[in-house]
């Protein structure tokens, strides 16, 4: 039986950033198709744009959203597994020298919403590893 996760206002605001920061390189599926005749990263990049578009169709598309929950219906593995993509590109970035950033504002205010992806990410797969232990 199929069951849906919930997050938070604040866990959709993480992810949202998360999400939309990942969707930036979408155009990198043309270029593995086109450039670098990378047919299986072109496929591998592919799915995990559409794992982000499921998720934007559970959380929103517009960057505000004020409701206080929402429902992720992606089942489970799915959803940890789409999120713990997130998560390492967070933490990815989170580990890039600040040289190759172009300002010091910039800086904080994207580790801060990086920070707010990460910790969104970590607390649902943390709900999803308990409650698959729970149905175990």
């Amino acid at each position: 039986m199929p069951t849906t996760t919930t997050i938070t206002q604040a866990q959709r605001v993480g992810i949202y950033e998360l999400v939309r920061n990942h969707l930036a390189g979408i155009g990198d599926i043309a270029i593995a198709l086109e450039e670098r005749k990378d047919y299986a990263g072109a496929q591998r990049l592919a799915r995990q744009f559409a794992e982000d578009m499921r998720l934007l169709v559970d959380i929103g598309w517009h960057p505000q959203n004020r409701r206080e929950s929402f429902a992720l219906t992606m089942p489970a593995p799915e959803l940890a597994k789409a999120l713990g993509r997130l998560h390492d590109e967070a933490e990815r970035l989170l580990a890039e020298s600040p040289s190759e950033r172009q300002s010091r504002e910039e800086d904080e205010e994207t580790d801060r919403r990086l920070l707010g992806g990460l910790d969104a990410c970590e607390a649902v797969l943390l709900a999803l590893e308990e409650r698959e232990g729970e149905q175990a």
